[in-house]
């Protein structure tokens, strides 16, 4: 995955991902069909995760500020755990086939719908296309975490990403 970050697509080679893996090239061979193949499943199971813990928090936690505050939380430790997916999709979306990039692209719009759901009746003063900026704005916002570190430490960066996210996403009276 941070190959994939630091690196356009074509720059990376299957010597560089096996080396950081700590194989062979031909031992990758064995594991995956191809280099796109490593790319696809860098891309997709990151995505199914982030989903499914968002849908599972929309679905459990009853209070709208409660289930906002986890999803910000979770997004944030997951993007502190490795270099988000939609970051590395973005830079390589043209190596992926259309059905995969329709799937993956797909995974993350469900992800966003997840937040849309919960922040439509916390910002009743929002409407639904401004709902949706803002979602895709905090996204945009916590996944340079990844990338903007400068010598931060992990608290500091998720307490500061998650006090940002909050006070986007619920207003500033509600902080």
């Amino acid at each position: 995955a941070e190959l994939f970050l630091q690196h356009s697509y074509d720059a990376v080679t299957v010597e560089m991902i096996a080396a950081r893996a700590g194989i062979t090239g031909p031992g990758l061979y064995r594991h995956f069909q191809n280099k796109q193949a490593v790319l696809i499943a860098v891309l997709e199971e990151p995505t199914q995760i982030v989903h499914e813990v968002a849908k599972r928090i929309a679905e459990t936690t009853k209070d709208p500020k409660a289930a906002m505050i986890a999803m910000v939380e979770s997004h944030i430790r997951l993007i502190l755990k490795g270099p988000p997916s939609t970051l590395i999709f973005t830079k390589n979306e043209h190596a992926l086939p259309e059905h995969d990039h329709r799937r993956i692209r797909r995974e993350m719009a469900l992800y966003a719908e997840e937040w849309i759901s919960v922040i439509i009746p916390l910002r009743p003063d929002l409407s639904e296309p401004e709902a949706r900026l803002l979602t895709q704005a905090v996204f945009s916002m916590l996944n340079t975490a990844a990338t903007l570190r400068k010598g931060l430490d992990e608290e500091s960066i998720f307490s500061t990403m998650r006090q940002a996210a909050l006070h986007a996403l619920l207003g500033r009276g509600d902080l």
